[in-house]
């Protein structure tokens, strides 16, 4: 097929996702989508702007996205807008990187390249991975890109060039997300092994002489990482009250492994059928390694990221065993009914993922899909709702208008403890020095540290009594409201 004819469906890869994605973006307005987005990446982006950033730091935080981010910033384009237009144009990068690993790596047709392209960025679990987890869906692209060098021309001779930009890519994994970078490296430390047992000696040696400069890199992420990780693994479980822990440890490890059943049934039991054709016949030994490295860890307990936010991550190699089971109904010969089996599988898949989709991108958390809430007893892993950060579509002009408050009367002897859900909403409008974060505690604890004596005013910002988020439908009455708007107040400190 000439270039002109494939060109359109490359185009398809990336332009269907990028509308699709911008679909939330413009129903939320001028605010911002997705937890992460607003919690962490809004913070570091301004902190890093603001040249607080040591090297360990830098290294340490996989610096990639928010090189961008800051690089953007620092050019004049409104942090709100970096992130409202990033995530759109990640999503579309990250279909083209699967299309293209399917042409190159798997030798599909434009068509069948088109379904685990489709399905692996909007599908409802790859859309809340795209919702806040940009770094991730980040280094998901150099995965994709490095799988396509690992694999493509297999059988022609060692092309440097092409061991160079595979190279690039999985250095670039690192540098973008830690937890896929492990990934990474757990699929080409098997496939090195696959080529050891084929006695494919020479080639096991390449991939691991141009592996190695990742792996290294890895192990200075590693080492650089900042003194309050943002992946935490236990073995074990917590004993002690933390906030983190309360909302993602489990109280037992047959509790654990119950849950993540639960899970996987909730985000790809619409899948299964059409997948489960395929295990037998689709054969790509780093998918199916994908796969099992998953599941190997699902076993491993892990606060942060949880063990469900690893499990999202099947979706990925699910779309392609989708695919192919799509080509095994192709095969089946239909006289009894009119509609051929490979067209009942299409029709079937395009209503599940038009309806789960569409209803988890459009519809506001207070009147979801009743599969986001009825059924969904995993809320903090899987949102309602598109259309909400840290707060609802419906509270986010509300906690604007609270921070300009805070932003009117909060003086140089006073501080703003925050929640994790408002730090990244302060810092847009409050100097750094006047917010203090307490992460997901309680804020009656924040003020009891040396931080906040020498303040003579303390306010925070949470929901009014009955209407809170996370665990903490209401605050401490030592808390005094001094401000309401809608459904988020101000509040002082004044204990009795």
């Amino acid at each position: 097929m000439s270039i002109p004819k494939k060109l359109p469906y490359a185009l398809l890869a990336f332009l269907i996702p990028f509308l699709v994605r911008c679909i939330p973006e413009i129903l939320m307005g001028p605010y911002i989508v997705g937890f992460d987005t607003l919690a962490h990446y809004v913070p570091t982006t301004i902190f890093w702007s603001n040249s607080n950033l040591s090297l360990e730091s830098f290294i340490g935080t996989a610096p990639i996205l928010y090189i961008i981010t800051t690089g953007l910033v620092h050019v004049g384009t409104p942090t709100v807008v970096v992130l409202k237009v990033l995530p759109p144009l990640l999503l579309g990068f990250l279909g083209l990187a699967i299309y293209g690993f399917a042409r190159s790596s798997l030798h599909w047709s434009t068509k069948k390249s088109l379904v685990p392209t489709l399905l692996g960025t909007l599908y409802f679990v790859a859309l809340r991975v795209s919702w806040d987890a940009l770094r991730e869906e980040m280094a998901l692209i150099f995965l994709f890109v490095s799988l396509m060098f690992l694999i493509s021309k297999e059988k022609e001779k060692v092309s440097w060039l092409r061991y160079a930009g595979f190279s690039l890519a999985t250095a670039a994994v690192v540098l973008s997300n830690q937890v896929v970078a492990v990934l990474m490296l757990g699929i080409l430390s098997a496939s090195i092994l696959h080529q050891i047992i084929k006695k494919n000696r020479k080639r096991a040696a390449y991939i691991t002489g141009f592996t190695l400069p990742a792996a290294l890199l890895f192990l200075a992420v590693f080492l650089a990482t900042p003194s309050v990780p943002e992946y935490r693994i236990i073995f074990g479980f917590p004993a002690d009250n933390d906030g983190w822990l309360a909302l993602f440890g489990y109280s037992s490890y047959p509790a654990m492994l119950a849950s993540e059943a639960g899970f996987l049934l909730f985000c790809f039991l619409p899948l299964l059928p059409l997948a489960l054709l395929s295990v037998r016949h689709f054969r790509n030994f780093q998918i199916q390694t994908w796969v099992i490295l998953i599941l190997i860890l699902a076993f491993i307990p892990i606060v942060s990221p949880s063990n469900m936010r690893l499990l999202t991550l099947l979706v990925y190699p699910l779309a392609f065993y989708v695919a192919e089971g799509l080509s095994k109904l192709k095969t089946i010969e239909n006289r009894r009914f009119r509609l051929h089996p490979l067209k009942a599988g299409l029709v079937y898949l395009a209503v599940i993922v038009s309806v789960l989709s569409l209803g988890f991108m459009t519809l506001p958390p207070q009147t979801p899909l009743p599969y986001f809430s009825s059924y969904n007893g995993y809320i903090y892993q899987i949102p309602s709702s598109m259309l909400q950060n840290t707060v609802s579509i419906t509270d986010c002009k509300d906690v604007e208008k609270s921070m300009q408050w805070l932003k009117e009367n909060v003086t140089t002897d006073s501080i703003v403890l925050t929640h994790r859900a408002f730090y990244g909403w302060a810092l847009t409008e409050l100097e750094s020095s006047q917010v203090l974060l307490y992460e997901y505690d309680n804020p009656s604890d924040a003020v009891k540290t040396p931080a906040v004596d020498e303040y003579s005013q303390i306010f925070t910002v949470w929901w009014v009594n009955g209407e809170g988020w996370y665990g903490q439908p209401t605050i401490d009455p030592a808390f005094k409201p001094v401000y309401e708007s809608g459904n988020i107040a101000i509040y002082i400190y004044q204990p009795n």
